[in-house]
């Protein structure tokens, strides 16, 4: 027994002589002890990394990269060169779903190739058919933009709408005075 406190060594001197009298008893009874193997524990595998690569020639490597950028520029024109064709005759939304990609593709190869898009055309039938969603909802007393999120409009359309056909959304909404209610 081996401790740094000589108090707890002398505290604990009467429990290791009754434990050493118990084991000598079952020992001269005939018992033996039998001493157990441990757990087999088996380590992982060592780790193999690969070797580390030399690094390339900076020379070629730089050639390589100046070639590989100049290839996507060439390509980033060509496309920049193509929606500018489109955009003579076409908007921006017809510009979309001709080539599939988003709105923020197109407006970027507008500005990068300094050309605009036809204006879009304004559907009569679909702004009417939005009025009368937004008069229901209006009705209701949904807020401006509740009404935008429910028809998936933006509040620049609620806007155009407005001014366009004369169409009154409220901005803020008052509680009608007890008198008027009567």
């Amino acid at each position: 027994m081996i401790s740094i406190l000589h108090n707890e060594v002398e505290r604990l001197r009467g429990a290791s002589n009754e434990l050493a009298m118990q084991r000598e008893a079952f020992l001269s009874s005939g018992g033996t002890i039998q001493v157990l193997e441990g757990p087999n524990f088996k380590p992982p595998p060592a780790r193999h990394e690969p070797p580390p690569r030399l690094k390339d020639d900076p020379v070629k490597s730089h050639k390589s990269k100046s070639s590989f950028y100049y290839e996507q520029f060439n390509e980033r024109m060509e496309f920049v060169s193509s929606i500018r064709e489109m955009a003579k005759t076409m908007s921006i939304d017809q510009a979309m779903a001709a080539t599939g990609r988003s709105e923020s593709t197109m407006r970027r190869a507008s500005f990068e190739g300094e050309f605009v898009f036809q204006s879009r055309c304004i559907d009569r039938e679909n702004d009417l058919k939005l009025i009368e969603r937004l008069s229901a909802l209006r009705d209701v007393g949904l807020s401006r933009r509740m009404a935008c999120i429910q028809v998936e409009i933006s509040a620049k359309l609620l806007g155009r709408l407005e001014t366009d056909y004369d169409f009154v959304y409220p901005k803020r909404w008052t509680k009608p005075k007890p008198s008027e209610e009567s």
